[in-house]
């Protein structure tokens, strides 16, 4: 059975001593952490929410092993990534970085019923209002997975776009995060996956500069991710990159121990 009404997801959610919402679903914890996303002038623009996932005897589950197993089933899946949305979204509202962008992963197979959901959408913007929130903040990260139907996923896509948020193409260059998918859904945002950063690096530039034409053709923002090391970063810093994340900027963190020290207090934008 699939979460889908206000108060089914509220039962899953819990508020914690230290004040940060977490989920229970089934015998799984969830919980967020956030990954700062920085421009060229070293000013964080938004913060990449990421879902940790536990066991009830503490067993640490990779999100992207429960996400791409066939052992997980459909439903499992997309109400775990609605959860995890739910917390991100609150923890965020709650956060000193409430201003900036927040990027939210999303399964292909999950987006895809924003194509006959209106009624979602229609909550997910009531609440963003009611967290005093805009829909212009949310990035909606489509992931790499393959989809069912393309052609559902762009039409969901759409009606995102048109209510106000963002779409991003998360791990361009990896399955089916591909220039294919960036020609039918026109995302505001490419992600560069970091595999295509160390072909850059040893010499192969020919993938990740492609992506970078790409997201100019279609007046796409890109970023690079995965950058761990200083050359790394200078090197992503030489070419028309936008927008910069990855370990060697800021690991992801519970949001009470983010620190941004290069945080202005003026709102930035991708924009």
């Amino acid at each position: 059975m699939l979460l889908s009404s206000h108060d089914q997801l509220q039962q899953c959610v819990f508020l914690t001593d230290d004040k940060q919402h977490v989920a229970k679903y089934k015998e799984l914890c969830l919980t967020s952490v956030y990954q700062p996303i920085f421009d060229r002038y070293s000013q964080a623009i938004g913060l990449e929410a990421l879902v940790r996932i536990s066991t009830d005897d503490n067993q640490i589950i990779r999100p992207d092993l429960f996400f791409g197993s066939d052992l997980v089933s459909l439903s499992d899946k997309i109400n775990v990534e609605r959860l995890s949305r739910v917390i991100h979204i609150r923890n965020f509202s709650r956060s000193p970085y409430r201003d900036l962008h927040l990027f939210l992963n999303v399964l292909p197979s999950s987006g895809e019923f924003y194509a006959f959901e209106d009624m979602r959408i229609n909550l997910l913007s009531k609440r963003l209002n009611q967290l005093n929130l805009s829909a212009t903040q949310l990035v909606m990260e489509v992931v790499e997975l393959d989809a069912r139907n393309e052609q559902c996923l762009q039409k969901a896509m759409h009606r995102l776009s048109t209510r106000g948020f963002q779409i991003a193409i998360d791990d361009y260059g990896m399955q089916a995060s591909n220039s294919k998918r960036v020609e039918l859904l026109k995302p505001n945002v490419i992600k560069i996956d970091r595999s295509l950063l160390l072909e850059y690096m040893e010499g192969r530039c020919k993938a990740l500069l492609n992506g970078i034409v790409l997201a100019r053709k279609i007046g796409a923002k890109v970023v690079v991710e995965g950058i761990e090391t200083e050359q790394q970063y200078q090197a992503m810093l030489a070419l028309d990159v936008d927008l910069f994340q990855g370990y060697y900027l800021a690991i992801p963190k519970p949001l009470e121990m983010v620190e941004i020290t290069t945080l202005h207090n003026s709102k930035r934008s991708i924009n």
